[in-house]
């Protein structure tokens, strides 16, 4: 079994893995390696004969709170058409590779699921999470489009993925099952020895069944359009980075640095409540 650097990936019981986003100091952001090596991860897993059930989870206080800023396409100056265009089918690409695994995934969500976060979690089969946990993409106040959507429209509706990426504003782990986003939301004491139930149940069936089963619902998903969506929001996406907003924001990033933007964005709303 390969070794990481920002990923645990390890076994938890028979035919059962778990990944374990392992930055804990900056919320499990998703850095370039981070998403470098959950690439590695899928690949491990989907080629591992002995495998069946794989268990995403966050190490410390949250599952993620997104794309780690400072890290990524954002941190530069600016954003050209082709490169900016090139990056968010990049992550589209890595969202639907997880989709598309022929082998359960589980997402279980305590703390932050916020911004890129969300696209992580909503490409898992199942999502199991703390009652408490955080939902949200506090970053489309100022950043752009969630490149895929995080399977919102789909998940839970368009009025109300609408009005939570209208306004940014967060709901939590008991909303976000009220409204079809997650499985199931209970305590968070509770919540991995729920999740680790769960994929033991799911292992005892036989992988070639698990892949059909997965592959016939995924189906519905498809015929839907949801590749066509993603790609579409994608391109979305990259215009968006082009309007003034979003160019302002970051020449405050530059000039202030990602802290006190981040504070500068949330403050208006902070100021007007729920």
């Amino acid at each position: 079994m390969a070794q990481y650097e920002t990923l645990i990936y390890e076994p938890v019981a028979d035919k059962v893995m778990r990944l374990t986003l392992n930055r804990p100091e900056r919320l499990n952001a998703m850095s370039l390696e981070l998403l470098d090596e959950f690439d590695r991860v899928m690949d491990e897993f989907e080629n591992d004969a002995q495998a069946s059930v794989l268990i995403i989870r966050g190490a410390g206080r949250a599952f993620s709170a997104g794309y780690d800023l400072e890290d990524t396409q954002y941190s530069g100056s600016g954003f050209r058409v082709s490169t900016d265009r090139r990056a968010m089918h990049r992550l589209a690409t890595r969202w639907l590779r997880l989709f598309d695994l022929p082998k359960p995934t589980i997402a279980q969500v305590h703390g932050y699921c916020v911004a890129g976060a969300t696209e992580l979690a909503g490409h898992c089969d199942i999502v199991f999470a703390a009652e408490d946990a955080i939902f949200g993409n506090q970053a489309g106040r100022v950043l752009g489009i969630l490149p895929t959507m995080a399977m919102w429209p789909a998940l839970m509706g368009i009025r109300r993925t609408k009005e939570y990426f209208f306004t940014g504003d967060t709901f939590s782990g008991k909303q976000a099952e009220q409204w079809g986003l997650v499985n199931r939301a209970v305590p968070r004491g509770e919540l991995d020895g729920v999740t680790r139930e769960y994929a033991r149940r799911v292992a005892m069936v036989s992988v070639e069944l698990l892949a059909l089963h997965k592959a016939a619902v995924n189906r519905y998903m498809e015929v839907m359009g949801i590749r066509a969506a993603e790609q579409s929001t994608c391109d979305l996406d990259v215009i968006a980075h082009q309007t003034e907003a979003v160019r302002n924001w970051l020449e405050i990033c530059r000039e202030r640095g990602l802290r006190e933007a981040l504070e500068e964005r949330d403050r208006p709303f902070k100021k007007l409540g729920p």
